[in-house]
C-alpha cells in the first residue's frame, strides 16, 4: 500500500482496527503530539546543562539558545540525514542493520575501554552485591540499602549470572561492555519493529540513522544500573507483541513478550511502562480478532504478561531470600517517590531529596505502610498546593520537564566525568568528557532537537492510520513523559524513551522525504 507517497509493506497483517482501536490509537498519538511540539518549543530556544560545577551533586543550569544557530544546526541534520537515504536507498535492509550495529558495538567498545569508568554510588552498592553474592558472601546485600530498594534485586541477580560467566570478580568493566552488547540488542529488536511497522523503505533507514547519530544511549554505557538491560528485554517484548499478526505462532510470541517484560521489570521497575503499553495493545488486539480462537490466545498472552511481570521480580527477591536467610520487606513505597517529585529540590524541581524517601522511611523504623501513609499526605497537601497556586504549578512542572527533557546530554557525560575510575582515561574519552565537551554536548542537543522535531512530523503522519500498533512506540513515551511528570526527576532516566522515540521521528523523516518514482 502507499501511504503519503511512500511504499509501505508492512508484516503486519491487521492494518485495520474496531472503533476502540482507532480511537485508543488517536488519542495516544494526539497526547504524544501536543508533549513533542512543547518540547520542540522548549528545546529550539534554551538548552539545560548538566555540569559539574557543583562537585558535590548534580548541577543543571538553564541558557538561553541561538535560534539561528539551531536553525543552521537543523539544516546540516537534515543534508546529512537525505545524504544518507540517497546513499542506503538500494542497500539491502540486513546490510543497512549490520553495519549499524557494528558502528555502535565498536564505539561503545572503545569507549568504555578509554572511560574506564568504575561504578560509585548506588552503581557501586548494587554491583558490588553481585560481586560479593557471586562469592556466596551476603554482606553486600545485608545492609540497608536493599531493605529500603529491594527491587534492586533482580538487577544484582543479572549482574551476578555475568560476573559467575565471565569471572572478572569486582571489575566491572564486563559489566559495562555487556550494556554495549544490550544496547546493540535493543537496536537491533527496534529495527526488526520497525520494520514490521513501516516495511523496509525509508523510515527503516532513517531510524538506523537517528541510531548512530545520539551518542547519549552509546556513551552511558560505562554506568553500571538497570537501565540499559532493563531497556533490551522491553524492546525485544514490543518486538514480540508486533510480530503477533493472527497466526498460528501468535502465542509462542505472546509467551516470548511475557517473559522478556517480566524480565525487564525485574531488572528495572521502570519498565512497568512499557509492560502497561503492551497489555493495553494486547487487550485492543483481542477485541478485534475475528474468531473466540485468536482472541482466546490473545487474552491468555495478556495474562501472562500480568503474572510475568508481577512475579519474577519477586521471584529475585525469594531467590536471595532463601539463599541466605534474609529478609528484605516491601521496602520504600512507590509513594514516596511521587512525593519526592511533587516537591521542590535542590538541584531542580521534583530531583532527589532524601528526605522524602530514605529519611521518611528511617522515620519509620522500615514500616512499609506507615511510610506509603506518611508519602501521601504529603503527596495530598502538594496537590491542593498545586490547585490553590495555578501559576506556581505551571512553573514547578515546566521547570521539571525542562531539567529532564532539554538536557541533551541526559547525564552520559557527567556520569563518565564524576565516577570513580579503574585508570586514567584514555584518548577517545578525554576527546568527549573534557577537550571537546562543548562540542559534543552543542550536537548532542542538535540531534536532540532534531528527533523531537520529526517525532512530532511522524506522530501527525500516523493520525491518518490510526492504528493501535503504529501508537505503540508513541505510547511507551507518552507513558515515560507522564510518569516522570510526577515521579523522581532525573535526566539520566530519559534515555530509554529518547531510545524508543526514534522510530516515531524515523517515520516522521521518511513523511517528509518521500521517494520520487
Amino acid at each position: 500500500m502507499k501511504f503519503l507517497g511512500i511504499s509501505y509493506e508492512p508484516s503486519l497483517r491487521r492494518s485495520g482496527g474496531t472503533t476502540v482501536s482507532r480511537v485508543c490509537s488517536a488519542l495516544a498519538l494526539l497526547l504524544a503530539l501536543l508533549v513533542l511540539l512543547y518540547l520542540c518549543a522548549v528545546s529550539l530556544t534554551e538548552t539545560v546543562d548538566m555540569n559539574t560545577n557543583n562537585p558535590a551533586w548534580e548541577n543543571v543550569e538553564t541558557r538561553t539558545d541561538s535560534f539561528l544557530c539551531n536553525v543552521l544546526s537543523f539544516a546540516v541534520l537534515t543534508a546529512l540525514t537525505v545524504g544518507w537515504l540517497l546513499l542506503c536507498d538500494r542497500a539491502p535492509a540486513w546490510l543497512v542493520t549490520l553495519l549499524t550495529l557494528t558502528a555502535v558495538t565498536a564505539f561503545g567498545v572503545c569507549f568504555v575501554l578509554s572511560s574506564q569508568s568504575a561504578p560509585t554510588h548506588d552503581s557501586y552498592l548494587v554491583s558490588n552485591a553481585a560481586y560479593l553474592a557471586s562469592e556466596n558472601d551476603p554482606s553486600g546485600l545485608s545492609g540497608e540499602y536493599f531493605r529500603r530498594f529491594p527491587f534492586q534485586l533482580g538487577y544484582v541477580l543479572w549482574s551476578e549470572g555475568w560476573i559467575r560467566l565471565f569471572g572478572t570478580g569486582n571489575n566491572y568493566l564486563s559489566i559495562e561492555i555487556l550494556n554495549v552488547v544490550c544496547l546493540s540488542v535493543t537496536y537491533f529488536a527496534i529495527l526488526r519493529s520497525v520494520r514490521l511497522l513501516f516495511g523496509d523503505g525509508r523510515a527503516f533507514r532513517a531510524c538506523a540513522f537517528l541510531m548512530l547519530l545520539c551518542l547519549q544511549p552509546i556513551l552511558f554505557c560505562t554506568f553500571t544500573y538497570g537501565n540499559l538491560p532493563s531497556l533490551m528485554f522491553s524492546a525485544l517484548a514490543i518486538w514480540q507483541v508486533l510480530s503477533m499478526n493472527g497466526e498460528r505462532t501468535d502465542l509462542l510470541h505472546g509467551i516470548e513478550a511475557a517473559l522478556l517484560i517480566g524480565l525487564a521489570v525485574a531488572i528495572k521497575k521502570n519498565s512497568l511502562i512499557v509492560a502497561v503499553a503492551l497489555i493495553i495493545v494486547m487487550l485492543i488486539r483481542a477485541i478485534r480478532r475475528k474468531n473466540a480462537t485468536e482472541t482466546a490466545a490473545a487474552l491468555v498472552c495478556v495474562l501472562l504478561c500480568a503474572v510475568s511481570v508481577w512475579g519474577l521480580p519477586l521471584a529475585a527477591q525469594a531467590h536471595y531470600e532463601r539463599r541466605f536467610n534474609l529478609k528484605f520487606g516491601k521496602g520504600i513505597p512507590m509513594s514516596s517517590w511521587a512525593a519526592m517529585g511533587l516537591n521542590e529540590a535542590y538541584i531542580a524541581p521534583g530531583w532527589y531529596e532524601s528526605r522524602y524517601t530514605v529519611v521518611n522511611f528511617s522515620e519509620c523504623n522500615g514500616d512499609h505502610d506507615e511510610a506509603h501513609r506518611r508519602s501521601m499526605e504529603v503527596v495530598r497537601e502538594r496537590i491542593g498546593f498545586f490547585s490553590k497556586n495555578p501559576d506556581y504549578a505551571t512553573e514547578f512542572f515546566t521547570a521539571k520537564v525542562r531539567s529532564q527533557w532539554n538536557e541533551p546530554s541526559f547525564q552520559s557525560l557527567w556520569t563518565n566525568q564524576v565516577r570513580g575510575q579503574y585508570a586514567e582515561k584514555g584518548a577517545l574519552a578525554s576527546w568527549f568528557c573534557s577537550s571537546h565537551e562543548a562540542q559534543v554536548k552543542s550536537f548532542m542537543n542538535a540531534t536532540l532537537q532534531f528527533v523531537y522535531v520529526f517525532a512530532a512530523i511522524g506522530a501527525f503522519l500516523l493520525l491518518r492510520r490510526r492504528r493501535i500498533e503504529d501508537a505503540l512506540f508513541p505510547a511507551c513515551f507518552l507513558g515515560g513523559f507522564l510518569y516522570h511528570l510526577v515521579f523522581e526527576a532525573k535526566s539520566q532516566y530519559i534515555i530509554p524513551y529518547l531510545v524508543l522515540l526514534l522510530p516515531l521521528a524515523a517515520y516522521g523523516i521518511a513523511g517528509v522525504f518521500v521517494k520520487r518514482r
